[in-house]
């Protein structure tokens, strides 16, 4: 019988790792690896790791002289995200690497971060068409992602999605995947829908998977190409109930804890299932470029809203617990 991972990824889920320790990669063997400023600065801190570090920072001090302390050490950020997706990319033949959480409101800004690390990505020989930019679900961040898939080719994954406006727009720009977080909508649900189930049985399902198993047969009814990454799991429960969810990252805990299951894993989520709803149980949502009407649909969504600008503002305190790291050193 095939183990539990298998069989997830029988129901044609891509399993990828949610961590940048390069032994649990290699232990889990996913076809795709991730980083963020959160594994960034966890990992930069382990002696394991002290070499990337180091070349990120030899790069960083290689700008010309005219460059800025603050320029400097967002170089030393992006070279140390490219020397850990790397050796990622090394082991699983795709990585997501995250563009500054700082620009989440700057298209310009955003798409010009884009194409730095994929030049950083290029000086170590990794392909373009293996590296995927992670970028906020702002209106302006999905204008970069669509300027980005449409003019460069560049694929993009937006990230930190918590509602269906942000999985519907993104999809409209065309980016190759968007990133729900499973856990942190559960969360948010737990304190603000005192209805929400509180236990794990099979029969009952948290905001987290409503939310993206909304998402995903949203997208597969209405055709859109752009395939749904879940992320930032609390439970296995969870894995279970979105079965079958194009792409799933989650943290080796949580990757372990599925391996020890004893029940067969099947498939929750299908393409058929999603193409057979109805318009009443799955209505049209379309914003063809409107951003006022995106940005109303977003604040109809209470839980979008506010995790979404805190999943933003933890990126950015690790962005910058890790640039005070690398200050010290460089």
């Amino acid at each position: 019988m095939a183990s539990p991972l298998k069989q997830l990824e029988a129901t044609g889920t891509v399993v990828i790792a949610d961590t940048a320790d390069f032994g649990d990669i290699a232990r889990f063997q996913p076809s795709e690896g991730t980083t963020n400023p959160t594994l960034l600065f966890l990992a930069a801190q382990l002696p394991a790791y002290a070499a990337l570090v180091d070349k990120a920072l030899d790069y960083a001090r290689s700008l010309p002289a005219t460059a800025s302390a603050a320029s400097r050490l967002s170089a030393a950020v992006d070279a140390l995200a490219v020397q850990f997706g790397t050796q990622i990319y090394k082991l699983t033949g795709r990585v997501s690497t995250e563009a500054d959480v700082a620009l989440s409101f700057d298209t310009p800004a955003t798409v010009a971060a884009a194409l730095r690390i994929l030049e950083l990505y290029a000086a170590e020989g990794v392909p373009r068409d293996r590296v995927r930019i992670k970028i906020s679900a702002t209106w302006e961040g999905i204008e970069a992602a669509r300027i980005l898939q449409r003019d460069h080719g560049v694929s993009c994954l937006v990230t930190v999605v918590f509602g269906l406006a942000q999985a519907v727009a993104a999809a409209e720009a065309g980016a190759d995947a968007v990133a729900p977080y499973v856990g942190r909508i559960a969360d948010w649900g737990k304190l603000n829908q005192p209805n929400q189930p509180s236990s794990d049985s099979e029969q009952q399902q948290d905001l987290g998977v409503q939310t993206v198993s909304r998402i995903q047969n949203h997208l597969r009814k209405y055709g859109y190409r752009t395939q749904v990454m879940a992320a930032s799991f609390r439970n296995v429960q969870q894995v279970r109930q979105l079965a079958g969810v194009d792409l799933l990252t989650a943290a080796p805990a949580i990757l372990e804890a599925v391996e020890r299951e004893t029940e067969p894993i099947t498939a929750v989520l299908t393409a058929d299932a999603a193409r057979a709803a109805s318009d009443a149980e799955l209505p049209p949502l379309a914003f063809n470029g409107n951003e006022a009407a995106f940005r109303w649909a977003l604040n109809g969504d209470a839980c979008a809203v506010e995790k979404s600008a805190d999943a933003m503002r933890r990126f950015f305190a690790d962005t910058e617990k890790l640039k005070e790291l690398l200050a010290t050193k460089l």
